[in-house]
């Protein structure tokens, strides 16, 4: 039987680590399992040779909480580890609640500025039974009974190390004791009026009473579920791969209709999870799948799931952010090589005979808008003007993307729509100076099917 002494199992932990780690972040809020992991980790530094910092959330949804960073201060200090106060701003309006709003806000902060630290969490094995029975109850599938992992790359970053996730409480309350250490008691975690309190204060205690071991039986129950989902991750990936595009994040829908349900369900819980998505319950994700297979999905179909929204327009179909950025009313260009326009960025690059005409655009008022209504737009010289709701359709552009596009009017007339491209009048002619206009964001950019730049709109 493996050794409950928590160094030994850092040590343990550590060493299963594909890549030893240099720099370590402990969160630490002051209550006995992360003031045992922050001490633990100190004394082990030198030996496993790595830095070591610690960061304190406050939230401020606690009476009181406010005053725990004073002990983190002091323990920090007594073990010569820097420390980082973070407080943050809880939204009330969290599609999944306070909690899953304070969770959010919480673990941001944690992975803020982290320098490529690894953030390590003192979550135990007593956590882990928990968190595995609170999400059996709810339903949660084979992903939610998997608990929590011992080293969590999906969390972004350099990912999330559990080391003490095999450990039970008693086994922190021992070395703690041991070693006279002070913590802080958070009242909350005795209010059993929530679920996560209840289960560990009343349910628990009894099952371990008529049931020796269970705590261990269910944290075992949740690394079998943890393998069982990895595999369908797995499968996910291979299904996802088969029905990629040509553009980053879009899939093919025709071979998406193409697959059992259960199978495209699976696809979908793993798209949403890529993203980092707050997943929908079982009967939202089904009504999902089956709008998903309506027919008339392909003329454009957008359905939102918490924070994020399941897109479908002629045969692609992807996960995009569920709010749209705000657009500007209007944005006067004065030569800026970057003007910030609905969450990304509209660029204007000097080129030689490409894009707009320099001279067209010398002395001129150059203006961004959003669409009207009713504009027209020329692309060929001996062509008509045609309405930009028809240019718009066959560059494939999603109807509700079609507000947010930049448009670039130079002294009242239309001379670039993104997404569509530049007016036949305003086009650079060979040799001569131009400017390529483009829209795009900060992380990447969307490109419609037909190849037109449209910007950060999907992630």
């Amino acid at each position: 039987m493996p050794s409950t002494d928590p160094v030994s199992a850092v040590v343990r932990q550590w060493r299963q680590l594909s890549v030893a780690p240099a720099r370590l972040r402990v969160g630490l809020s002051g209550g006995l399992d992360s003031t045992v992991l922050l001490h633990v980790l100190a004394a082990l530094r030198e030996t496993l040779g790595f830095e070591l910092t610690a960061i304190h959330v406050s939230h401020g949804l606690i009476p009181g909480s406010a005053e725990w960073a004073q002990p983190c201060a002091r323990l920090c200090a007594r073990l010569g580890v820097p420390l980082v106060v973070r407080e943050v701003v809880v939204r009330r309006d969290h599609p999944g609640g306070l909690e899953a709003a304070a969770r959010e806000a919480r673990h941001a902060a944690l992975k803020d500025d982290a320098g490529g630290a690894l953030l390590v969490l003192a979550h135990h094995r007593d956590d882990q039974a928990e968190t595995v029975l609170f999400r059996t109850l709810r339903g949660a599938g084979v992903r939610g009974a998997g608990g929590m992992r011992v080293f969590d790359a999906r969390a972004g970053g350099p990912g999330i190390w559990r080391p003490l996730l095999a450990l039970p409480r008693r086994a922190l309350e021992a070395y703690a004791k041991a070693h006279a250490l002070d913590w802080v008691e958070d009242p909350s975690n005795q209010d059993r009026r929530f679920s996560r309190n209840f289960l560990r204060l009343e349910v628990l205690p009894r099952i371990e009473e008529r049931q020796p071991g269970a705590a261990a039986a269910l944290a075992r129950t949740g690394r079998l579920c943890a393998e069982a989902a990895d595999l369908l991750d797995d499968l996910a990936d291979l299904d996802l791969a088969a029905m990629a595009g040509g553009v980053a994040g879009r899939f093919n829908h025709t071979a998406a209709l193409s697959l059992a349900p259960s199978r495209l369900r699976n696809v979908m819980r793993r798209a949403l999870d890529r993203v980092g998505a707050l997943m929908p319950d079982e009967d939202r994700l089904c009504e999902a799948e089956r709008q998903l297979r309506l027919g008339t999905a392909a003329a454009g179909w957008r359905l939102v799931l918490g924070t994020h929204a399941l897109c479908v327009y002629r045969d692609d179909w992807w996960i995009e952010r569920a709010d749209p950025p705000s657009v500007p009313a209007a944005l006067v260009w004065k030569g800026e090589p970057a003007v910030d326009w609905a969450g990304g960025l509209v660029r204007l690059v000097p080129a030689v005979g490409q894009g707009l005409a320099a001279s067209a655009l010398a002395g001129a008022h150059c203006e961004l808008r959003g669409r009207m209504g009713g504009e027209r737009l020329r692309l060929r010289l001996d062509g008509p003007g045609r309405s930009l709701k028809n240019l718009l359709q066959e560059a494939a552009v999603p109807p509700w993307y079609r507000p947010l596009l930049p448009l670039l009017w130079v002294d009242g007339r239309l001379a670039w729509v993104a997404g569509v491209g530049v007016a036949a009048e305003f086009r650079c002619p060979p040799g001569q100076p131009g400017v390529v206009p483009g829209w795009s964001g900060s992380a990447g950019s969307s490109v419609a099917p037909g190849g037109q730049q449209l910007g950060q709109l999907h992630r």
